[in-house]
This record gives structure tokens, C-alpha cells and sequence, in this order.
């Protein structure tokens, strides 16, 4: 049986000291807001787990959907090779968006993304070299928003590789 203490020193042994972890448990499973590690502890899932903070872990319609879309197409980045859901969530955001004016929508991953897209959309549409930066900046993980944030100094929060 894997332990959190065994698996922390496996990490320890295979991932750079860069990549932080909050917690020193590894989780196992999930199920709605709870979460359980691998000794079996049950723990509330209060960071979301990021992207199923609205709906919980295993929401029965999310499933389906997922199941129903591996035995189409497990992925593919539509910049490379594109794909109709894609183009029809597009169209729904847009189709939600008020006013009477043409309207595009863009598709990222992350926040970083989103916020780098915005900026550039930003500075493509104003001509602008403007730009504002809050302290402190929550998408600082991203190599172009670097130049935004407003803090001059990092101060790492863990050793050097």
C-alpha cells in the first residue's frame, strides 16, 4: 500500500523542487466535495480541484459526457486539427454575449492563457503600450505576462534546483 510519506519521497526523487505542492497527501479518489488520500482519509475538497468546483468530482452528467466524447476523440488541440464542438460552444458564447456588434470567442486552458490573450487582444485592438498590473498578480506563471506584474522582486518559495 502506498503511503502519503512514500509517495512524498518518490516526488521528491522524480519532480524538480520548482513544482510546488500545497498539501502532503496524494489523493486517491473523489467523489462530489470530498476527496480521499491514499491511507484511505477523508478530506472536503475546498480548492475545487480545479475545474469541478461548481459541479464536485464525478458528476454523473459530466461523466457521461466525457465517456461519450473518448469514443469519438480523446483530443486534439484545435489550433492544429479542428473540431465542431468547439466551433458550437463558440457560437453559444457568442450568441450570449449583449449587443449588436460581430463577436468572437477564444477557447483557453488556463487563467494564465486567458489573461496573455486578453492583453494581446487588448493591445492589438488599442495600439496601446499602456498597461496595468495589479500586486499581487495571480497569473504571474505565464512567460509574457511576466513583463506586467507589478512586483519587481520574486522572492522564491522554494530552494534552487
Amino acid at each position: 500500500m502506498n503511503t502519503n510519506n512514500a509517495l512524498m519521497q518518490r516526488r521528491h526523487n522524480a519532480v524538480p523542487r520548482g513544482v510546488g505542492q500545497i498539501h502532503p497527501i496524494f489523493a486517491e479518489r473523489a467523489e462530489n466535495c470530498r476527496v480521499w488520500d491514499v491511507e484511505g482519509r477523508e478530506y472536503l475538497d475546498f480548492a475545487g480541484g480545479i475545474a469541478v468546483l461548481n459541479t464536485g468530482h464525478l458528476h454523473p452528467g459530466i461523466v457521461s459526457a466525457v465517456e461519450a466524447q473518448l469514443k469519438k476523440l480523446s483530443h486534439t488541440c484545435f489550433q492544429v486539427l479542428a473540431y465542431e464542438p468547439y466551433l458550437a460552444l463558440c457560437e453559444r458564447m457568442n450568441q450570449k454575449v449583449p449587443g449588436d456588434f460581430a463577436k468572437k470567442t477564444l477557447l483557453v486552458t488556463t487563467g494564465s492563457e486567458a489573461v496573455e490573450n486578453a492583453v494581446k487582444i487588448a493591445r492589438a485592438a488599442t495600439e496601446n503600450a499602456v498597461k496595468i498590473a495589479r500586486a499581487p498578480a495571480r497569473r504571474q506563471n505565464a512567460a509574457a505576462l511576466s513583463r506586467l506584474a507589478a512586483l519587481t522582486t520574486v522572492v522564491p518559495t522554494t530552494r534552487s534546483l
